[in-house]
């Protein structure tokens, strides 16, 4: 198994044992959260914690450990909301919640849109990078509200709790993807800015310039001419 990790997966045996601590300790929190749960807590939710740690750490397995760490952080905190009852003892939990899944969603997106340009050999500008996860971090957070009212016409389970309750979420995920493509876009503002020039047959306001080597070849030529 931990060679089929390495050879088809490309992460190291640190990497290996780094990721599994995380998703072992995580794992072992929503089960403390089930075993402590308030009464009326359904096994769905129990359960459903625990399936989608493991979804997502299935999928994230080939990110970088902080996105991994980060996405399993975010499963513990939406466990002990739903498990624990935090978002009806805590007002704006939900909120804070949906928040930080709109980074860690622009994180998945960002390294996505990097595999992908490179799979096809696309280059990898900044603004397509930055636009790409803002709008994969958006559609999750619409996605995941599609999910619940889904849940909620098959089983009832009141998972949602009206309109204001799903715009609320959808919104907050947007400030979060849109606080990522911010930092994104001032992390990336020189590479941006050259990239805007080249769309838009601009010259740069300072040429650049050229190194000793190209000066010293330029001026040999220049003495072979004469």
């Amino acid at each position: 198994m931990k060679n089929f990790l390495r050879r088809h997966l490309k992460i190291s045996k640190y990497e290996q044992h780094v990721k599994l601590g995380i998703f072992l300790v995580a794992s072992v929190l929503i089960l403390l959260f089930s075993i402590f749960a308030p009464p009326g807590v359904s096994l769905f939710d129990k359960v459903g914690m625990e399936l989608a740690l493991i979804a997502i750490g299935v999928f994230l397995l080939r990110f970088p450990t902080g996105i991994f760490l980060s996405a399993n952080l975010f499963v513990v905190a939406a466990a002990a909301g739903s498990v624990l009852r935090f978002y009806d003892l805590f007002p704006g939990y939900d909120r804070v919640v949906h928040f930080l899944s709109g980074i860690i969603l622009g994180f998945v997106g960002f390294y996505t849109a990097k595999w992908l340009l490179g799979r096809l050999s696309i280059a990898q500008n900044p603004l397509l990078l930055t636009l790409f996860s803002f709008f994969f971090s958006c559609s999750c957070a619409g996605f995941w509200e599609i999910i619940e009212f889904t849940t909620d016409c098959v089983s009832q389970m009141g998972v949602q709790h009206g309109n204001t309750d799903t715009m609320g979420d959808i919104v907050a995920g947007f400030i979060g993807a849109a606080c990522f493509g911010a930092v994104c876009l001032y992390k990336y503002r020189r590479n941006l800015a050259d990239f805007i020039r080249d769309l838009l047959h601009l010259e740069p306001k300072h040429p650049p310039q050229e190194n000793q080597a190209e000066a010293a070849v330029r001026d040999s030529a220049e003495q072979r001419g004469q």
